[in-house]
Formats: C-alpha cells, sequence, structure tokens
C-alpha cells in the first residue's frame, strides 16, 4: 500500500481510510499526455570554442533541476446508465469521476439530498466495471473514505438509496474533492504534490460536483407474474399431472443495464421441456446463443442491456407439471 500526502502535504498511511480502486473498476482509462506529477526536469548546456591550438573544447554549465508540479484537477458526471435495482428495493445512482489531474490524487465523496426522509449514507464503487450494482461484487465504500486515482483514471462511484424514499422530484448530489486542497485555480499548496513539489490547483478548482434527479418509476424496470393451470381433465384445478404456465412480464421506462430474470421451478412440479419462450420465439433449454436456459431446478433468461428506445415489455412464458 502506498503512502499518500495528507492536505498538509505530509506523507502518511490512510489505509483505513481510503479505498485503492483497481483497474477492474475503470469505465474507462484516456490516454493522458501530461507530464507526471513529480517528474524531475533536468537541463545542462553546453559551450564550445576553437582553441588556439586548434581543438574544440566543451565546457558543460551546471545542471539545473526542478520536479513538475502537481495539476490539481477532478470531474464528476451523473451517470443515468448506471441506475439499477436489486429485488426494488434498492436504487443504485451512479457517478462517474474522473482524475483529469496528472498527479495520484486522493479524492473524497460528498453526497446528499435535498428531499426529507432520503438517507444517502451508502456509497459503493463498481469494482467489475460493468455499470450494474451488485452487492456481491462491488466495493463499499465508508462515508469519508477516499478514492485514490491516477492521473486519467476514470471511476463509477454509486450512490445507494432505498426505493422505497424516492418521491416526484428527488434529487442525488455528489460532490468530489481533492484530499490535497481545492480553491481558486493557481491556489499552491507548497511540497503538497507527488515527489515533493508543488500542488496546484487547476481549473476545475480541484472540486466538481453534479445531480441526479430521480422520481418514483426512473429507471426502475418493473416485473409481474401470472400463471394458468390445465389439467389432464380439462380444468384448471392443481392437480397431479396439471400444466401451469407462467407467464412473466418485465417492463422497462428507460435504458436500462445488464437485465436477467431468474425465477426458480416451484418444489412439487417439474420443468416441462423445450416450454421456454421468450416474447414470440421459443428458447433452447441449454445454455448456447439465444438468451435461456432451463433446468430441472430454475430457468435464467439473459436480456442484456435494453437501449432507451427499446423500452416497453418484454414477456418470458415457461410450463411445469405438478407432480
Amino acid at each position: 500500500m502506498q503512502a499518500r500526502k495528507d492536505s498538509g502535504g505530509r506523507i502518511g498511511r490512510k489505509a483505513a481510510l481510503r479505498v485503492v480502486v483497481s483497474a477492474t473498476a475503470l469505465v474507462a482509462t484516456p490516454a493522458f499526455a501530461a507530464t507526471p506529477a513529480g517528474t524531475p526536469i533536468a537541463n545542462t548546456a553546453t559551450l564550445t570554442f576553437q582553441a588556439a591550438d586548434g581543438s574544440s573544447p566543451a565546457l558543460t554549465s551546471n545542471t539545473v533541476t526542478l520536479q513538475a508540479a502537481e495539476i490539481l484537477n477532478v470531474t464528476i458526471a451523473a451517470d443515468a446508465e448506471a441506475r439499477t435495482t436489486r429485488g426494488n428495493e434498492t436504487v443504485a445512482v451512479g457517478f462517474v469521476v474522473t482524475n483529469t489531474g496528472n498527479g495520484t490524487e486522493d479524492y473524497t465523496l460528498a453526497i446528499g439530498s435535498a428531499a426529507a426522509g432520503v438517507a444517502v449514507d451508502r456509497l459503493a464503487v463498481d469494482s467489475d466495471g460493468d455499470g450494474v450494482y451488485s452487492a456481491t461484487a462491488d466495493q463499499a465504500l465508508a462515508p469519508g473514505a477516499a478514492l485514490t486515482l491516477t492521473p486519467g483514471q476514470v471511476v463509477r462511484v454509486f450512490v445507494l438509496v432505498d426505493a422505497a424514499q424516492i418521491g416526484g422530484g428527488t434529487a442525488i448530489s455528489a460532490r468530489v474533492t481533492a484530499r490535497t486542497g481545492s480553491g481558486a485555480a493557481g491556489t499552491t499548496f507548497p511540497a503538497a504534490g507527488d515527489g515533493g513539489g508543488d500542488a496546484i490547483v487547476g481549473a476545475t478548482g480541484a472540486t466538481a460536483s453534479a445531480t441526479s434527479q430521480l422520481s418514483p418509476t426512473a429507471g426502475l424496470p418493473t416485473l409481474t407474474k401470472s400463471q394458468s393451470v390445465l389439467a389432464p381433465d380439462g380444468s384448471a384445478r392443481a392437480i397431479p399431472g396439471a400444466i401451469v404456465t407462467y407467464r412473466l412480464v418485465a417492463g422497462f421506462v428507460g435504458a436500462t443495464r445488464g437485465v436477467v430474470i431468474d425465477d426458480p421451478v416451484p418444489a412439487g412440479t417439474s420443468y416441462v421441456p423445450g416450454s421456454l419462450r421468450l416474447d414470440d420465439a421459443t428458447l433452447t433449454d441449454a445454455g448456447d446463443t439465444d438468451a435461456g436456459t432451463a433446468s430441472a431446478t430454475a430457468i435464467r433468461v439473459a436480456l442484456g442491456d435494453v437501449a432507451a428506445d427499446g423500452a416497453g415489455s418484454r414477456t418470458i412464458q415457461f410450463s411445469v407439471k405438478i407432480q
């Protein structure tokens, strides 16, 4: 674990308050042409002359050296494409943070909402970089903790909100600030930059904010389920041998990423092979090139990314037999 500077320019370890974002957490890593902070910039001049004996001696000057200063710059943007849910209980509001400075820097996140009763004290880093919040795959970020980002590094952070708290006009805000310092462009923190050079506030003021506007249905898919029964005697009684057909309708009001629908085969029944359908198409039971898989215990349909212009509904159907 690397040592990092605090806001006073001292070098120390803040492991308990830092999340170092690994490469898998990157949304993108753009090409970064700025000279890295702390890079030594050395220069030596040479003088040559024609001596009386016909030779051409060379004299060198003393070498002057300086270190490239660290420019403190950061941006943050709301990422509506990353908003998703888990069991209609948690809304994950995505924000994308970019270190646009030339040094490795610690950044802290402040989050909030002007709406009464909306708790926004939970954060997570998109550790696997898929843009979809996962309670098991994505690393929790404690309030007040810092993200350590290298020059040009981009990371998505989720603000986690209980879906039941969201009302009309709810807005979630996030502000990111360099720990070394912030303020007016040109503000200098002597010897506080990478390699012991100065840290200088860039055009962004080393702080930035973004807001994501929510509504009770913003970005939230719906899933409804119905069933029908056909018994061997032609009735709708749930008796042994009866076929139960389940119909799932997934509704989308906007772009939704990484959609997967799972449904277990109920105890006391057996899956009817070949009955899995998506809209008007039959899906094969085995895992292959289509979206569905089915087994004796569960069916799964992976819809993937639903684009904004693909909003609407998708219908899944399958049958089981009562044993």
